[in-house]
């Protein structure tokens, strides 16, 4: 005998049998047959299959309690191997109103609050008169994990609190130098906001944010900006102390590897200019190579976005410094 394949369409004979068999006049005879046809389905794990003859069991509304206790039961095993453990709960408590003490509901229903880590509600549906030992073992693993995530609730919150406190100071040494972050436009007497500490917040991949050194000073992240190339250069620590001529001396000297996209081999340090950017009015601030990056932040038009200070660097002398000249405002700093 060929087996039905229940995911196709019905042939309308099929489908006639298929009436024949659940137009009954007593619901409980229609009721049983639907839910031996999910169990049928359910062993082969059709769970969707099964779910669809559990409820149109129940649809039945047949008088017999106990069957609809376990069709709700069963609906609700289908459902949780489906992965839907709230829906399953729901099933279990559903079938307890038509028998409270239906063991498999309570068992099921106590599983879910775990999967679904609401473990007071576990244990309470294992709060029951029958000292069944899985009611027992399934209330302490219940009130087990209740523990565990407490306890690792409050580690969290205490690392939270640990790095917030590092951070507030972080922020307290950036101010004490004079540096403005974006949206940070305070002066020294201005109580620190926990908000600001967004805007140490680097979009770099490496991750890499600013940091007190041993000696107090700080690494900054810095990017250098090519626009005549569309090319950038990422230094993930750029101490306050050092100027912009050491660090563009290791880019473009002779004695380390020049950057490819340069072909003409214009970059070079004594013909770079550096600005950066204020961006409320629109001008360019033009930098002293020897100056530290730390003179620099402390401009007062300076201002940090995202967590890393950002340059413009240009060839004097190149067409591209005319077009540039003539789109930007310039002043030197």
């Amino acid at each position: 005998m060929t087996e039905v394949d229940w995911s196709k369409p019905l042939t309308p004979e099929l489908e006639a049998l298929m009436k024949l068999k659940y137009e009954d006049e007593n619901p409980t005879a229609g009721a049983e047959a639907y839910k031996m046809d999910g169990n049928h389905e359910f062993k082969k794990k059709k769970y969707d299959i099964a779910i669809d003859n559990y409820t149109e069991g129940i649809k039945l509304r047949c008088p017999d309690k106990l069957l609809n206790a376990v069709l709700y039961t069963n609906r609700a095993a289908a459902q949780f191997h489906r992965g839907n453990y709230g829906t399953s709960l729901h099933d279990c408590i559903f079938a307890r109103k038509f028998k409270s003490d239906h063991m498999k509901a309570i068992l099921r229903g106590a599983t879910c609050c775990l999967k679904l880590k609401r473990y007071d509600e576990a244990s309470r549906w294992c709060d029951t008169e029958n000292e069944n030992e899985e009611f027992l073992q399934m209330k302490y693993k219940a009130e087990s994990l209740k523990k565990s995530l407490e306890r690792d609730k409050r580690k969290e919150e205490a690392a939270e609190r640990k790095e917030r406190i590092e951070e507030e100071k972080l922020l307290a040494v950036i101010q004490s130098k004079g540096v403005q972050l974006a949206s940070m436009k305070t002066n020294k007497n201005t109580r620190l906001h926990p908000s600001l500490l967004t805007n140490l917040e680097t979009q770099n991949p490496s991750g890499a944010k600013v940091h007190v050194t041993s000696d107090g000073s700080l690494n900054w992240p810095v990017l250098f900006m090519y626009p005549e190339h569309t090319m950038t250069d990422y230094v993930e620590a750029f101490n306050e102390q050092h100027t912009f001529e050491e660090h563009l001396k290791v880019m473009f000297s002779d004695g380390f590897e020049h950057p490819q996209w340069d072909t003409d081999r214009k970059y070079t340090t004594d013909k770079l200019l550096v600005y950066f950017e204020d961006r409320d009015n629109e001008v360019m601030y033009k930098v002293n190579p020897k100056s530290t990056l730390l003179n620099v932040l402390q401009h007062k038009r300076h201002f940090v976005h995202g967590g890393t200070p950002c340059y413009v660097v240009t060839v004097d002398g190149s067409n591209y410094q005319k077009v540039f000249k003539e789109r930007h405002k310039i002043i030197n700093t």
